[in-house]
């Protein structure tokens, strides 16, 4: 499905998403592209989370002073943060 959004997008039709109760579709409603656009960046989320915690904490443990491991969970954590922002739902 992952090949098919790109040649979909570039002849305008709507987005392509997946659905628990109809499956892959094509979708137009506003409301329905948000809520799967929320799940995905949720799903994202976590793994970045996984990824900060499992991965680049201990690294950072390990080695305090390493510039790289620094830099990359600082960055990192910006992603996190605008995940955040973007995965919850509308007040």
């Amino acid at each position: 499905m992952a090949t098919l959004r790109d040649p979909c997008a570039e002849r305008g039709w709507p987005p392509v998403v997946w659905g628990q109760e109809v499956g892959y579709h094509f979708c137009a409603s506003e409301a329905e592209l948000e809520e799967w656009e929320r799940a995905w960046l949720s799903e994202k989320l976590t793994q970045f989370r996984q990824m900060i915690t499992g991965t680049i904490g201990p690294y950072l443990a390990r080695f305090p002073k390493s510039t790289w491991a620094g830099y990359l969970s600082d960055q990192m954590k910006a992603i996190e943060s605008n995940l955040a922002m973007v995965a919850r739902p509308p007040r």
